[in-house]
């Protein structure tokens, strides 16, 4: 399939192209633990991290999607199922910091956040809730207060600056919006006007220029496309979190009922590896 669409830029860690992400190298992990669950995202994740680290990438839901758009319709991208580095929370904003006091909201983090391997590991040892990372208030109130339990700092935008368009967003950046937005979005297959429109998918995509193309390039021959969430019925307390998955042409393609109990496939670009899997098509291919 000939892709015509157009790709905006967006800002990684030491100028990755979407190219060199998609020549990333892949990460997969079915490992179970001694009661047969499945630890498989933690493992993955692991050894991503220690293949792109200190200063490689693990590829996030914005960036994803952006190589998907680009991908021709062979490309693996399309052929198989992805975990993502991005993470959606949930939790109360007691001090009122991007909305009202005392109001829950969802955190959607690309890039790396709450959720390290041991992190995940450690939720597994404590038991999941709704088959999410149960979090420490201490763990939720500092993201909100833009700082990660490592102390790395991380730049929070509203879901309305996102709606409005941020230009060059980086590979680590969150967004938040308020719980009950999310709670009322449909949860399954969608048309075009209702993709679109889709608060938690415009949160999710993060790139609006990044919509149109994306529904085109992944709808069924129905003309919809799916986007799923557990938010309905699900309580805001105590804080917890998981990570986002994206499918290939089956269409399920935001898939949001997928839990930390799962096997983990993920892709990673290290420094070294960028700009040798450029397509020679792309004006963007450096060397």
């Amino acid at each position: 399939m000939e892709n015509n669409h157009k790709v905006i830029k967006m800002q990684h860690n030491h100028q990755y192209s979407i190219d060199d992400i998609l020549g990333g190298k892949r990460f997969r992990s079915n490992a179970k633990d001694s009661k047969g669950n499945y630890i498989g995202i933690a493992v993955a994740l692991q050894q991503a991290l220690d293949y792109v680290n200190p200063d490689g990438i693990v590829a996030t839901m914005p960036e994803l999607i952006a190589a998907k758009i680009k991908a021709d319709s062979s490309h693996h991208f399309w052929q198989s199922w992805y975990c993502l580095h991005t993470e959606e929370n949930i939790g109360i904003d007691k001090k009122g910091n991007f909305y009202n006091r005392n109001e829950p909201v969802l955190v959607i983090v690309n890039g790396g956040g709450i959720l390290t391997p041991n992190r995940i590991r450690q939720a597994y040892n404590e038991g999941l809730i709704n088959n999410s990372a149960g979090y420490r208030n201490a763990e939720f109130d500092g993201l909100l207060e833009e700082r990660l339990p490592n102390e790395d700092s991380i730049h929070l935008y509203r879901f309305e600056e996102i709606k409005n368009g941020v230009s060059n967003l980086p590979h680590r950046f969150g967004v938040v919006m308020p719980y009950k937005m999310a709670q009322e979005t449909k949860s399954g297959y969608h048309n075009k006007k209702l993709f679109m429109d889709n608060p938690l998918v415009i949160a999710r995509v993060a790139v609006m220029e990044h919509l149109e193309p994306y529904y085109e390039r992944a709808k069924d021959p129905d003309k919809d496309i799916a986007n799923y969430h557990p938010f309905k019925g699900r309580q805001p307390y105590p804080p917890q979190g998981r990570l986002l998955f994206l499918n290939d042409y089956n269409y399920l393609d935001m898939h949001g009922y997928c839990g930390l109990h799962f096997y983990g496939y993920f892709v990673g670009v290290a420094p070294g590896q960028a700009g040798r899997a450029c397509q020679k098509s792309s004006p963007t291919c450096r060397g």
